[in-house]
């Protein structure tokens, strides 16, 4: 600093003399910081946030009227009468020169500086609060969906497990053993987004076997399982929806045309399809609210990563989902 050198022309450099210099640095650094967080917190939100343009010409008025007196009491009350520091050499610039200077030397850089960081920092919160929102939205629609999945399974079986036990029959209790499993599964582990697939084949199992119970042994349904049934992670309770669309809708109590479901697992992804016969008395859609949930949740969960295809054929219905690995 050239006029620094100028007022400690001939000192003894020593710990005084740095200290002095510290001070200074110091007092020119609060007059920096000043214009910066005055812009940072007072005019900027003003102009940008609440849209308060007059009350953001207020506080920029208001900003400038405080770096002067600021910087005037610093110079003139402080560094030249105690530490000695003269900045001007002597001279002593008119008010107007003074105040030219720091409105367009001092003011506009670090103006500009706290400017930029105010809209960098409130692009980063918004965009983290954003983020926060589109994932609690996302959590809660997924437990939502999640929720309705397979209700008319569950309302059926309940009136098959009471008339079984109403009949005393032997298949009560092992029904009522499958219905809790699922039960726990649903309410417990089920609300993880994902599982392990041999979790969900299980789960589908135990589906179809209280099916067979409900249909007193006249419900033919084959599953077939092929590759690797292991611990890789699928969505949870995704499958179901299409089993039990097959048993809501077809007709699975014809030998000749059974449910068919079959299930491939690889290290590239899942293969899952269901064939059914369909039932003439009923409507065979994807209108149901099991089948359009698992159509959301693969949109939510697997955006990329899944084809679903449908074929509605004069007497039969079947479904083939795809599972892409990440």
């Amino acid at each position: 600093m050239s006029n620094s050198l100028f007022s400690y022309q001939g000192a003894t450099p020593d710990a005084l003399l740095f200290f002095k210099y510290l001070l200074i640095e110091l007092g020119y650094a609060l007059i920096f910081m000043s214009c910066f967080y005055g812009s940072y917190l007072f005019i900027a939100p003003q102009f940008f946030v609440r849209k308060k343009y007059f009350v953001g010409l207020v506080a920029t008025v208001l900003c400038l009227g405080f770096i002067i007196a600021l910087r005037y009491t610093l110079e003139y009350g402080f560094f030249l009468p105690v530490l000695g520091f003269d900045n001007y050499r002597g001279n002593i610039w008119p008010a107007k020169r003074y105040i030219s200077n720091i409105v367009f030397y001092y003011f506009p850089g670090y103006f500009m500086y706290g400017m930029a960081y105010f809209f960098a920092e409130n692009w980063y919160c918004n965009s983290r609060r954003h983020q926060e929102l589109q994932k609690e939205k996302l959590a809660t629609e997924l437990a939502f969906l999640r929720s309705q999945v397979n209700p008319h399974f569950l309302f059926n079986t309940i009136n098959d497990i009471y008339a079984l036990t109403y009949q005393k029959s032997d298949m009560a209790p092992e029904a009522l053993l499958k219905l809790s499993v699922m039960l726990r599964y649903m309410l417990r582990e089920g609300n993880e987004d994902f599982m392990p697939l041999n979790r969900e084949v299980e789960y589908l199992e135990n589906a179809i076997a209280l099916q067979r119970i409900g249909a007193k042994g006249q419900a033919y349904i084959n599953f077939t399982q092929e590759g690797y049934i292991g611990e890789q992670p699928v969505a949870s309770l995704l499958f179901i929806a299409f089993v039990e669309n097959a048993f809501k809708h077809g007709v699975w109590n014809d030998p000749e045309h059974p449910v068919g479901i079959y299930l491939h697992a690889d290290n590239l992804g899942v293969i899952f399809n269901v064939r059914n016969r369909k039932n003439n008395g009923l409507k065979d859609s994807t209108g149901g609210i099991g089948l359009s949930n698992v159509q959301r949740r693969l949109q939510l969960i697997y955006p990329d990563r899944h084809r679903l295809t449908v074929k509605d054929e004069a007497g039969f219905y079947e479904v083939n989902l795809i599972l892409k690995q990440n």
